[in-house]
């Protein structure tokens, strides 16, 4: 229990600048006075900044009583938007649980389509482990196209990255350099994660054998000379070349039209304007959570896809921060 405490005292510290959470909750008041009126959109931002406080490894019923106290809090200070507010800070919105022996209820979570939003793209395990099944094919065979302007290794290089972006959800800078990945019987562990304390986590691969990732990392660190560099260094010389290769994947027909059709679907702003995203990095660990979130999970720990992700992903505690991949 204390060290519980101390990581809740930890986590608040570096959210919110202050550890005790009759803090946090004056932090609340003063941010609600200030934002009661000026939009809908601001008293969402609000619970999504202050939910972390209302669950961070609390049990069910300590949830319900934070949620009673900053709700006591809006009804005291009322503003235009305090019926919408007061409907955020419910249980169901914080904490669904979940029956550990509700075998049923997983089924329908592995079988269910992976898309929360209808004008996103679907991605299935299917269509993940036949692209990454592709790609290894090509790896294998040394069938993938070279143009002449363009160097083998290089080339091979990126399929490589690519692959192993999809099949471990790691980051660019961890599959370049820093993540570890090891075997004890059947559990994985990665180690070397660049956040969340550089803590080790059970590892989840899909698509893949052990045996191949091992062997195509070393690959692609060979290729790349990364041992001595930096991240910043990592970064400079290879994300932008790397992300420019991925487009040109899409655009030669080397990455499936369902993957492709998704990141494009995943659009950003470029100049105040809405523009279709292209593949990169952070799109590939976006669809390894989402086909992940539904393989890996495990009904006896996690109470939905969001946890499933967290976990597979290495956010560890910080829940939320895995919402942005399953309902993107």
């Amino acid at each position: 229990m204390a060290n519980i405490q101390a990581q809740r005292k930890e986590v608040f510290k570096e959210i919110y600048g202050v550890s005790i959470f009759s803090d946090v909750l004056d932090l609340f008041e003063e941010d609600y006075n200030r934002h009661k009126n000026k939009g809908l959109s601001k008293v969402q931002e609000l619970y999504k900044t202050y939910s972390y406080a209302i669950f961070f490894m609390y049990s069910p019923s300590s949830i319900r009583n934070n949620l009673v106290k900053f709700k006591n809090i809006i009804k005291k200070c009322g503003g235009k938007y305090q019926s919408n507010a007061l409907e955020m800070f419910t249980i169901d919105a914080v904490y669904t649980p979940i029956k550990r022996k509700d075998e049923a209820r997983k089924e329908r979570i592995t079988t269910k389509v992976l898309s929360s939003d209808s004008k996103k793209e679907t991605i299935t395990k299917e269509i993940l482990i036949s692209q990454i099944s592709t790609i290894k094919e090509e790896l294998d065979t040394k069938s993938y196209t070279v143009a002449s302007n363009q160097k083998e290794e290089q080339v091979r290089a990126y399929r490589i990255l690519f692959m192993l972006a999809l099949a471990t959800g790691r980051r660019f800078t961890e599959l370049m350099k820093t993540i570890e990945i090891s075997k004890r019987g059947t559990k994985l562990t990665f180690k070397g994660l660049l956040k969340g304390n550089n803590e080790a986590i059970e590892g989840h691969i899909i698509g893949l054998s052990y045996k191949d990732v091992k062997t195509y990392l070393k690959e692609l660190r060979a290729y790349a000379q990364t041992e001595n560099m930096t991240e910043s260094q990592i970064n400079t010389k290879y994300s932008k070349v790397f992300n420019n290769s991925l487009k040109r994947f899409g655009e030669n027909g080397l990455i499936s039209n369902e993957l492709l059709a998704y990141f494009k679907s995943v659009q950003r702003e470029h100049k105040g304007v809405l523009v279709d995203g292209e593949p990169n990095i952070k799109g590939c660990r976006d669809i390894y959570a989402k086909v992940g979130s539904v393989i890996f999970f495990d009904a006896q720990t996690d109470r939905d896809r969001t946890q499933t992700a967290s976990r597979i992903l290495g956010h560890h505690y910080v829940i939320q921060s895995s919402e942005g991949y399953i309902n993107k």
